[in-house]
C-alpha cells in the first residue's frame, strides 16, 4: 500500500515507526513504553483473547495532544506463546503485524467504516525477529458487546444494527480475523464499531469466509453465555442479528 501524505516512517535506533503526523507532530518512543505511560498517570487495562489458552495482553490508555489514545502490544497466541511471548520472525517492514494493521485501519477509514483511527505503529527489530506495537485513537463512550450483554438485554433493533455493521465490512470485502464479542463496541447512541484487526485483510469476494466470520462470532457469544451466569444472548438474538446482516 502507498503511504498517505500525512504518514511518515521514521527510524529511531532499532525501531521503525509509522505515524500520522496530523495526530503526532513529533514522534517519541516513550509513547510505546507501557511502563512509562502507566507510571505517568495513564490508565492500564488487561484484555483477553477470545481463544482459550492465549495469554492476557495489556492495553494502556493515555492522552497525547488532547487525544485519548490506546497502546496495544502484540502477543502471540496458541501453544507457541508459552515459548515466544511477543516475538515474530522475519523482517519485511511492510508485512509486520503492526504496519499491516495500521495500513488496513487507514484504508477502512477512507471507506467510512466504523473503526478506530490509526495513530502510530512501531516495529522493534531484533537479529532474527521483531516486536510490534500499535497506537490508535480511542472511540469514546463505548463498551464491548460482551460487557454490555453481561449487564443488559439488547432489543431486536440493536441486534439488527450489529448485523448491519458487520455487513458493511463484508460488502467492502474486509475479513476480520477474530470477530468476537470483545471486538465489537457499542456507544451510548447505539452506534456499532469493530476493533482489533490484527491479521485481518481485504479478501476476494467470497461467501464462505463471510459466513465463517459470522460463525466465529456466534461461537464467541455462546462461549460467553456458557461461562457467565448472566449473559443476555439466545437464538432470537442471533436471528435478529442475521436479519440485520441480510
Amino acid at each position: 500500500m502507498t503511504l498517505e501524505n500525512s504518514s511518515k516512517v521514521k527510524k529511531m535506533g532499532c525501531s521503525y515507526v509509522l505515524y500520522d503526523d496530523r495526530l503526532i507532530s513529533e514522534m517519541n518512543l516513550q509513547l510505546f513504553d507501557a511502563d512509562y505511560l502507566a507510571n505517568n498517570g495513564s490508565h492500564t487495562d488487561s484484555i483477553g483473547s477470545s481463544d482459550a489458552g492465549i495469554g492476557r495482553a495489556r492495553v494502556v490508555y493515555f492522552i497525547h495532544n488532547n487525544i485519548t489514545m490506546v497502546l496495544k502490544h502484540y502477543y502471540r497466541g496458541g501453544i507457541v506463546s508459552a515459548l515466544i511471548k511477543d516475538r515474530y520472525f522475519g523482517f519485511n517492514i511492510e508485512k509486520t503485524r503492526s504496519f499491516r494493521e495500521w495500513y488496513l485501519l487507514k484504508k477502512m477509514r477512507s471507506l467510512d467504516l466504523p473503526v478506530p483511527n490509526a495513530v502510530a505503529a512501531r516495529v522493534k527489530k531484533g537479529l532474527f525477529f521483531y516486536q510490534a506495537d500499535l497506537i490508535t485513537q480511542k472511540i469514546e463512550n463505548t463498551k464491548t458487546l460482551s460487557d454490555v450483554l453481561s449487564e443488559e438485554d439488547l432489543n431486536s433493533e440493536q441486534w439488527g444494527r450489529i448485523g448491519a455493521c458487520i455487513k458493511l465490512f463484508h460488502q467492502k470485502n474486509i475479513y476480520h480475523a477474530d470477530l468476537n464479542a470483545r471486538n465489537i463496541l457499542l456507544d451510548q447512541e447505539g452506534e456499532v464499531y469493530l476493533i482489533d484487526f490484527d491479521n485481518s485483510s481485504i479478501r476476494k469476494d467470497d461467501a464462505s469466509w463471510k459466513m465463517s466470520n459470522l460463525t466465529r462470532l456466534k461461537r464467541s457469544l455462546n462461549k460467553f453465555k456458557k461461562n457467565e451466569r448472566n449473559f443476555y444472548f439466545d437464538e432470537q438474538s442471533w436471528s435478529d442479528l442475521v436479519r440485520g446482516y441480510q
